[in-house]
């Protein structure tokens, strides 16, 4: 007889492909009255395999379908529906951002959605309204309006479409943060572990989940200090003053991000950052009160990787892109993505890289001093393109 799959409490155990075939010799034995010639090439024998690889195909796909009701390994369309429970929705490829200088008379005030280009001839645009600095200068947070892994490296947004008051100029020093395609099944499991404090008041975990939820934002990390005292937090030492929470975050409208983070920590805290916005409470049918909302928008670290090799004369240019690819793509997406406050440790990138006769690999922040593991603080974001992935030999 055919050996049938089993549901147990441990889930499904299915019999192999060899169990299944002698199954349906011994049924086609006893149909034929025994003996039946098991001749690779007989009508039997195709017949046998092909219905051993169908019934082997419908187990392994019963097999799958109860994997899709377990989040840890739940993926598409099945994945969406348990993030429903969760009130979560896949997000759509993101965008890359990119802190650009504005340079012009102080005072002049640089809008939200102000639109600038880049050499290559795609349109950034800037995330919140600024004012220039009395040094003339204004660094704003603008994003890529094509959603994909767009790069921009230093001085390529360097072009103003449109004429504004008071502008003179416009550039980037560093490179863009890329962003990356529709948000991938472990990317999205990951915030479906983080969104389940969403619900959650007045901790921090609530704010992160909340501010993640937020429209285009790449990242966030979320710390408070509940002391009487100003603390200082991780390798910058990046200060808090007493009673207070930091809520670090890259991507998103600075609007959005603080109305979440306010949402969820409440306002009998005080907030720390480098951004300024004015929230507007809800509930009120006239004189909603406004509350002044601080968010920290961290630096854009460069980061440096060198993979070396035994050989590099043996590394074709077609395995040299796969390998910067892959680094990009582990960088920017899965476990080992870059994060706020979250160390970069470049052999996190070893596993899926092609055989290159690797020997190891290190990283920098500046291209001459390589490490194997680089501290990032609460104010800053890891920022990698191809340009700063070398292979060389050793």
């Amino acid at each position: 007889m055919i050996p049938k799959i089993e549901i147990t409490d441990v889930g499904y155990v299915a019999p192999t492909t060899q169990e299944i075939s002698d199954g349906l010799w011994q049924m086609v034995d006893a149909a034929f009255g025994g003996n039946v010639s098991r001749v690779q090439g007989t009508v039997q024998y195709q017949f046998v395999t092909s219905w051993t690889a169908m019934i082997k195909d419908a187990y392994d796909n019963l097999i799958s379908l109860g994997n899709q009701f377990d989040p840890r390994y739940a993926s598409g369309i099945w994945q969406d529906a348990i993030a429903e429970l969760y009130f979560l929705t896949r997000k759509l490829a993101t965008k890359s951002v990119c802190p650009v200088v504005f340079e012009g008379l102080s005072g002049a005030t640089i809008p939200e959605g102000f639109v600038v280009r880049d050499v290559a001839g795609r349109d950034w645009s800037t995330v919140g309204s600024y004012n220039i600095g009395v040094d003339g200068k204004v660094t704003i947070e603008c994003i890529c309006q094509i959603a994909g892994a767009i790069e921009a490296l230093p001085n390529s947004i360097t072009i103003i479409p449109t004429a504004l008051n008071g502008l003179d100029r416009v550039y980037n020093e560093d490179s863009a943060v890329m962003g990356y395609d529709e948000e991938s099944r472990v990317d999205f499991n990951i915030r479906r572990k983080e969104s389940v404090a969403i619900n959650a008041k007045m901790t921090d975990e609530a704010t992160k989940g909340a501010v993640l939820a937020v429209r285009d934002v790449v990242d966030a990390y979320v710390i408070s200090n509940p002391t009487d005292a100003t603390v200082t937090f991780g390798v910058t030492n990046y200060s808090a003053i007493r009673n207070s929470i930091v809520v670090s975050v890259v991507g998103g409208n600075d609007y959005d991000v603080a109305k979440a983070a306010f949402i969820k920590a409440g306002t009998g805290c005080s907030w720390n950052g480098n951004t300024d916005v004015t929230v507007i409470a809800d509930g009120y049918d006239h004189t909603p009160p406004t509350y002044p909302i601080k968010i920290l928008r961290p630096e854009f670290k460069d980061i440096y990787i060198k993979v070396i090799v035994q050989d590099r004369s043996t590394i074709s240019f077609a395995t040299e892109s796969e390998v910067k690819n892959h680094i990009l793509q582990s960088s920017a997406s899965g476990e080992n993505r870059f994060r706020i406050n979250k160390n970069v440790i470049p052999a996190s990138f070893i596993c899926g890289l092609p055989s290159i006769g690797l020997k190891g690999i290190v990283a920098s922040f500046n291209g001459t001093t390589w490490l194997d593991e680089l501290p990032i603080g609460l104010d800053q974001f890891p920022s990698l393109n191809a340009f700063r992935i070398s292979i060389e030999e050793s």
